[in-house]
């Protein structure tokens, strides 16, 4: 059984890749959100602190944010002029929370995590 978990998890974590970047592609964000709940539970052994798991998700949620993100200017989706009030804040904020990542407990981050998710699907429901 478990030479079968080991061969099935690269297919996996391929299929979850796959639907980040898809999702990412679609609705402009949600990507990081599988990336997190795929590495979270295929590769609990080798990053046991959910620390590491979130650090991950963003490297890997950096790929498919460039990518998204080149192809929604080119396409007229995402004019930069709009955009220039927002990525500034948004890098300042990403380096703070990059920088407060080790001094916040691996359960709070959880907690913090699954409230974003409540709170954003909420919003998604009512709006």
């Amino acid at each position: 059984m478990q030479a079968l978990k080991n061969k099935a998890r690269p297919a996996l974590l391929l299929a979850a890749g796959l639907a980040s970047g898809l999702i990412n592609g679609l609705l402009g964000a949600g990507g990081g959100i599988i990336t997190v709940l795929a590495i979270s539970r295929l590769c609990r052994r080798s990053l046991p602190d959910s620390r590491d798991v979130y650090a991950n998700a963003l490297v890997v949620t950096l790929a498919l944010t460039l990518t998204s993100t080149a192809l929604y200017i080119l396409r007229g989706n995402a004019p930069p002029a709009n955009l220039t009030s927002l990525i500034l804040p948004a890098a300042a904020g990403g380096l703070a929370g990059g920088l407060l990542l080790g001094r916040i407990s691996s359960r709070m981050l959880q907690l913090l995590f699954s409230v974003l998710l409540v709170i954003s699907g909420i919003f998604m429901i009512i709006r």
